[in-house]
């Protein structure tokens, strides 16, 4: 491989995962986050601000922030935008190193997310990588039937 295919972004990890997002960074050259010397998001960047950027890029968002995928505004962001993410769920309580060890464990699932097309949902929990159903926009309801 060459230098620049090595340090290509593929992942981005979510501020309010910033430890395991420096885990990730520090094995593994294809992992930013915010504050991270080759990522432009800085630290206490809004969701709305940084959510086009990783869609842009094509980066695989992992993150425990669930209300991204309820708040109506963060929402309509990530599906415009074409964001592919992973939610960490039920990790509320894990310690960063039983977190951690979660997404090490599935990491052979984790990787190939980033190669499908956005926008998507994925979840990560114990027992796994599921899909979640992609939530339809409020304002595209309707148009549906008309294309």
């Amino acid at each position: 491989m060459n230098a620049a295919a090595d340090l290509q972004a593929r992942f981005f990890v979510n501020e309010n995962t910033l430890p395991l997002g420096k885990a990730l960074a520090a094995v593994r050259t294809d992992v930013i986050h915010p504050g991270h010397r080759r990522c432009p998001i800085t630290l206490g960047t809004k969701d709305v601000r940084w959510l086009p950027y990783v869609g842009e890029e094509g980066l695989l968002l992992i993150t425990r922030d669930n209300m991204i995928r309820c708040r109506a505004v963060e929402k309509q962001i990530f599906l415009a935008s074409e964001v592919k993410g992973l939610f960490l769920t039920k990790s509320g309580s894990m310690s960063r190193w039983d977190m951690l060890r979660m997404v090490v464990q599935h990491w052979g699932k984790i990787e190939p997310l980033v190669e499908e097309k956005g926008p998507f949902f994925y979840s990560l929990t114990q027992a796994g990588v599921r899909k979640l159903t992609l939530p339809v926009p409020q304002d595209l309801r309707g148009q549906e039937d008309e294309s």
